[in-house]
């Protein structure tokens, strides 16, 4: 009895402190960057606040919503596929029903390793943006050409 009571506690304890590593939580910023997109007047080239913004994204299986707002927005941060497609296809615009200015997103992927909880992450280089049919958007503004994180701007679309 005294065995199979010792044995019970060391296996509990073992359990216990075997997955006690700061690798077993992936606690937030690990993940693949989101894309950073602002916004300019294209006359004047002076930073724009939408008072409303509508952004679907195809991940292949069509458009989906992934952003939409009528209260002032200065950025948006907008997820990009993470399969092995170079492209992703956005769709923009200034209300519900009118999503119709299309852009899209080229780049080559980069898998990198972050930890066992989290897996693995994408990074995007060589990005390029094309508008591939102008409406409320009216042009683009390159900014990076990496995204690696999500604290630069990557993309200003100008209205």
């Amino acid at each position: 009895m005294n065995f199979l009571k010792t044995l019970f506690v060391s296996l509990f304890l073992l359990s216990l402190f075997s997955c006690g590593s700061d690798d077993d939580i992936c606690i937030g910023g690990e993940a693949s960057p989101r894309m950073k997109i602002k916004f300019k007047t294209q006359a004047t080239g002076k930073m724009k606040t939408l008072d409303s913004l509508f952004i679907k994204i195809d991940y292949g299986q069509g458009p989906i919503p992934v952003f939409g707002s009528v209260v002032k927005t200065d950025s948006v941060l907008i997820p990009l596929r993470v399969d092995d497609t170079p492209f992703t296809k956005v769709y923009v615009g200034l209300s519900r029903d009118a999503v119709n200015s299309e852009i899209t997103v080229n780049y080559t992927t980069k898998s990198e390793y972050v930890s066992p909880a989290c897996g693995i992450k994408r990074l995007y280089e060589n990005v390029n943006s094309e508008l591939v049919a102008p409406n409320a958007v009216k042009a683009l503004e390159q900014n990076q050409t990496q995204i690696i994180d999500e604290s630069k701007t990557h993309l200003f679309l100008l209205f």
